[in-house]
């Protein structure tokens, strides 16, 4: 989504605040041409005990000098406003972005010099960059999800001599969202199950069986989608094409809390699961399905339920505000979904992502089932992810007896209809995301 947002940096004061203007400026005048008043009156004191003709005319020139030009500067700074474009508003991981920034009641045809000199925040990485009389343009990209305050700046105003300066920064409220990368689930070998008949993400059957569309040429699909009909007639397998179905909603449930001191940074979980969580938004975005994010980490968010766009583009920014801490408290998940069945569609499709689970979860899922269609659990136990850069090492595998105890778990979920899915050691799924 590309927007443009502009703000006002320095307003030039006016109407009744004429007086406080005035001093100011006069403040601003004696502190830049301080030193310079100085010189040029020490040289004329000079001249005057030494009788010098030369040293009287270069002093009175300094003072003229300092005069006129400090009075310039301090008037053009009085006047001067700085406006801040962004070009992407919302932006992807890794995607080229730009800033520029236009100085309004500057005259570029005169003797002063204007620069601008961006300030941005970590993570957001300057590419390279492109200045003019009145401005300048940022060309950047980011290297981590989240919301960041862009459009601050170092402002210089100079003389031609370079002698003296008046410099401040001025700071800007332009809003940078930037969310994760998406990437296709079977890359992060992930699979969501249908909340129709159990088929593999590659089918995604999420589609009215009543309301044929078209048939396509057959490509692995489940034998009851041939068009055997048409096949017979035509010689080759064809497979019927359906109406997306909005029947089933999907209630996606990121948990970014941790219960417990980890080998890992929680930067490196966090764009883990924010990652995972883009990713199959897009997907049942894609699908045309409604759904709904529910992130639980430095604070709780509910999107509530909906579909388009706009409701993707309100869950894609709440995974970019979402922060992953360490707690002590373990129910979080539970006092949740506890509070909130309400708000939930019945028989919808729960998929939960988390750093890990306890018996205790598991009881309570167990418990839940009947109010869902199915239920999706992701893990990412210690081990299973890595940073950009960082040794992939599959012999060493991180909390061994944990993981055990999680695979013994799968068999009995799945028999009640819960699919647990533990990711693989070292998948990479952060360096998928950037590659």
């Amino acid at each position: 989504m590309e927007t443009a947002e502009i703000r006002q940096m320095k307003a030039p004061p006016e109407g009744r605040h004429s007086t406080s203007a005035r001093s100011t400026g006069f403040y601003i005048f004696f502190r830049t041409a301080g030193t310079g008043l100085l010189v040029s009156l020490f040289m004329l004191v000079v001249a005057l005990l030494l009788r010098s003709a030369s040293f009287l005319v270069v002093g009175l020139a300094a003072l003229s000098y300092t005069v006129l030009l400090c009075g310039m500067l301090t008037a053009q700074h009085q006047r001067l406003t700085v406006a801040a474009i962004l070009r992407h508003s919302v932006a992807t991981v890794r995607q080229p972005n730009m800033l520029t920034y236009i100085a309004s009641g500057y005259r570029v045809t005169g003797p002063l010099l204007l620069s601008v000199e961006p300030l941005l925040p970590p993570y957001v990485i300057q590419r390279h960059s492109r200045h003019g009389d009145d401005g300048a343009t940022v060309f950047f990209d980011t290297t981590r999800k989240g919301q960041y305050t862009v459009g601050s700046a170092r402002i210089s105003l100079r003389d031609p001599l370079r002698i003296f300066c008046i410099q401040h920064t001025v700071s800007s409220q332009l809003t940078l969202t930037v969310v994760p990368r998406p990437i296709p689930l079977a890359a992060m070998h992930i699979a969501l199950t249908s909340p129709l008949d159990g088929q593999r993400v590659r089918y995604a059957p999420n589609v009215d069986t009543s309301q044929l569309t078209g048939t396509h040429p057959y490509d692995g699909e489940p034998m009851n989608r041939i068009h055997w009909k048409m096949s017979a007639h035509t010689g080759t397998l064809v497979v019927k094409d359906f109406t997306p179905s909005a029947s089933q909603t999907i209630i996606l449930l990121v948990n970014y809390t941790v219960h417990r001191d980890t080998g890992f940074t929680l930067e490196a979980l966090d764009d883990t699961l924010s990652t995972t969580a883009a990713s199959i938004l897009h997907y049942v975005h894609d699908r045309k399905l409604p759904f709904g994010l529910v992130a639980i980490g430095s604070h709780t968010e509910w999107t509530g339920v909906g579909r388009g766009g706009l409701h993707l583009l309100s869950c894609l920014t709440t995974v970019a505000r979402a922060q992953a801490i360490q707690t002590d408290d373990a129910g979080n998940v539970l006092d949740w979904l506890n509070k909130n069945a309400r708000v939930i569609p019945a028989q919808s499709q729960l998929v939960l992502l988390a750093h890990e689970m306890d018996e205790t979860e598991v009881v309570h899922f167990l418990k839940q089932r009947e109010h869902f269609a199915r239920i999706t659990i992701v893990l990412f136990p210690e081990g299973t992810f890595l940073l950009p850069g960082e040794h992939q090492a599959p012999y060493y595998l991180k909390d061994t007896l944990r993981l055990l105890r999680l695979r013994s778990l799968q068999h009995v979920l799945k028999e009640n209809g819960i699919e647990l899915t533990i990711v693989g050691l070292n998948d990479p799924i952060t360096t998928l995301a950037t590659g």
